[in-house]
């Protein structure tokens, strides 16, 4: 049952439903991935990964217009999918402290805001910068500043914070050591990310997705019975 109080967690499961949907309308935008800039295996991360007026031209010049206004249909349908995966992340933050009588964990739910404002910010400078390339100019060169700014904000924040969450749930029963422990998985690979980007940036942004299915599973198994040590 969704409102066991046996599983205080398990109503955000119901969040799979949402998440998927967003997903899917992303994923029905048909884009040719093939064509994205080396290393990325994805055109939506080679932009956001932009730094500069010279990589926007290299990732955008091999799209034709009805490829790139894709990548604006594809960021469109992410302004969803970010008020959906923030919107879990400070719930099971905020309900993870209620339920194990920790205030300062409850107080941290408000990180799911900042990462939804800097992937908010994120998008906005992607829609810009697609929309000043389309006109011929280079009106998208300011915009390349901020980008990198966004977006590693918003990765660096996801992989910090699924960090922390492991931290607490490792203190639990076996099935959530073992998902705490890929908890950790994020942040070791930012980490690598800094020390050879080509090799691990793809697997550090797939990472991040595991994360958010992790939460999902714990959230659905949690048992209240199970005493927490806080």
């Amino acid at each position: 049952m969704i409102n066991n109080p046996n599983y205080p967690l398990r109503s955000l499961g119901l969040f799979i439903l949402p998440l998927v949907v967003c997903l899917a309308l992303m994923r029905s935008v048909s884009l040719p991935n093939e064509k994205a800039l080396q290393p990325y295996k994805s055109l939506i991360i080679a932009l956001e990964f932009v730094h500069s007026s010279a990589d926007v031209v290299n990732t955008l010049e091999v799209l034709d217009k009805e490829e790139i206004l894709g990548l604006d249909r594809v960021n469109y349908f992410d302004f969803v999918f970010m008020a959906v995966y923030s919107s879990f992340l400070s719930l099971f933050i905020y309900k993870l402290g209620a339920i194990s009588n920790q205030p300062v964990v409850k107080s941290m739910a408000w990180a799911g805001l900042l990462i939804f404002t800097s992937d908010l910010l994120e998008n906005i400078m992607m829609l810009r910068i697609t929309s000043g390339y389309l006109d011929g100019g280079m009106s998208f060169s300011p915009y390349t500043n901020f980008l990198p700014l966004f977006t590693w904000a918003k990765w660096g924040l996801l992989a910090l914070v699924f960090a922390w969450l492991g931290t607490l749930l490792i203190q639990k029963g076996p099935l959530s050591k073992v998902l705490s422990l890929i908890l950790f998985l994020p942040a070791i690979l930012l980490a690598l990310v800094v020390v050879d980007y080509s090799s691990w940036v793809n697997r550090f942004t797939t990472s991040i997705f595991l994360g958010f299915i992790i939460l999902l599973i714990f959230a659905v198994c949690y048992r209240k019975t199970e005493r927490y040590q806080g």
